[in-house]
């Protein structure tokens, strides 16, 4: 009982290191797949992937197991399909679940994932191994039965699944100002180009053109919450906030917690954030609410055919219906002509404003980023990725 005891648990304490290389190899595949389709390739991204399951092993020596997949490595596909390369193959768990009895496979899909937006996600699955010499030998000693019945041992696998696709941010990042699919897809350039500044990294304000940190954006742009000049977005135009500058969205103080579906506006172009909110958020990205639709008395779900629906509001009874989130690097802001309500860019040089006079808005520049927490959001198969990618585990 002492020598199974003692190779059990050897087994057990192996397994779960093996998990955890599993566990991290595929949340840096997913990643990795995300950011660039095209170098979703399991012909190039072992090593990397190798280093990491040998860094979770108590011994540095676990790898991709090279029998499963192509190198330890599949995926399932997003809908629409995403541009991988052809090795990287298909894993048999997005056609049938493998047995819940089989620690080597990743476990069932969950129902979410089978759900008719659930099943667009794509995902990735990885393979990882125990490896007892530099060699390769792929077999974890058991010490008391290779002395007593000569066994070699028995070789560990573990699997792991992580999933990406649109996401909706915690609230703690989501500011309570609204924009229009339209005026998203004007300034971004959507679908023709996509006009996504790099994201900020290092030291805050993030950006430099004398060091290493990404280079300012050449180009600001507006967040509008009265008079944005946006050709065919304007307050006045279908696909544009209500007229009156209605922007802000209400009981939402400055940080929202809304997430898909309908919310009512906050009238005025005052804004519903203090100086002090937008003072601690000058310099970060942060997530902008965008809207699809408008109405004074929403149905959920969207009406088929809104060209006119959505665009008959007004006045405090106007609601917008949030079909995804913007990640939006905030340089300053003009809500007003008192110091209380306007602050310069932080990008240089200083002293200018993106919009002033009558005009009211929130000024920086989108970029594209990945989330670690948060939600998948589906408002519409038509609605696009706004910019913000959720990668997270999956089983």
């Amino acid at each position: 009982m002492l020598a199974f005891s003692v190779d059990m648990g050897n087994i057990e304490y192996e397994r779960r290191q093996l998990q955890n290389g599993a566990d991290a190899a595929a949340m840096a595949l997913a990643q990795t797949c995300a950011l660039d389709p095209s170098s979703c390739d399991p012909t190039g991204t072992g090593p990397a992937l190798n280093a990491l399951a040998s860094a979770n092993a108590a011994d540095n020596m676990s790898q991709l197991d090279g029998s499963r997949g192509t190198n330890g490595q599949c995926a399932r596909n997003a809908t629409p399909a995403l541009a991988f390369p052809a090795s990287m193959p298909l894993c048999s768990s997005a056609n049938v679940d493998a047995s819940v009895t089989d620690l080597s496979q990743c476990p069932p899909l969950s129902a979410d994932y089978h759900t008719p937006n659930g099943s667009k996600l794509a995902y990735v699955e990885t393979y990882v191994q125990t490896k007892s010499d530099p060699a390769g030998n792929t077999i974890l000693p058991s010490f008391f039965a290779k002395a007593a019945a000569g066994v070699d041992g028995v070789r560990q696998t573990a699997c792991a699944r992580a999933a990406w696709g649109p996401g909706a941010p915690t609230s703690k990042k989501v500011i309570s100002l609204t924009m229009s699919e339209c005026d998203w897809a004007a300034q971004t350039g959507y679908p023709t180009s996509a006009n996504y500044a790099e994201a900020p990294s290092g030291a805050s304000p993030g950006y430099s053109d004398t060091d290493d940190r990404p280079d300012w954006p050449s180009v600001e742009i507006g967040v509008y919450s009265k008079d944005n000049p946006v050709p065919n977005c304007d307050t006045s135009s279908p696909g544009g906030t209500a007229p009156g500058g209605f922007a802000w969205l209400a009981g939402q103080g400055c940080s929202a917690t809304i997430s898909e579906g309908w919310v009512q506006t906050d009238p005025g172009a005052n804004q519903g954030c203090s100086q002090t909110d937008l003072t601690n958020m000058r310099g970060t990205v942060v997530y902008i609410p965008v809207f699809d639709c408008r109405a004074t008395a929403p149905t959920n779900p969207i009406p088929a055919t809104p060209v006119n629906f959505c665009s008959q509001s007004s006045g405090s009874n106007t609601y917008y219906h949030i079909s995804g989130f913007a990640a939006f690097y905030v340089s300053g802001w003009f809500f007003g002509n008192d110091a209380g309500s306007k602050m310069e860019s932080i990008k240089p040089p200083a002293g200018r404003y993106l919009c002033s006079g009558n005009a009211r808005c929130l000024f920086g520049w989108f970029t594209r980023g990945l989330i670690a927490e948060g939600d998948f959001q589906w408002s519409d198969s038509s609605d696009p990725n706004y910019g913000i990618t959720l990668v997270k585990p999956a089983g």
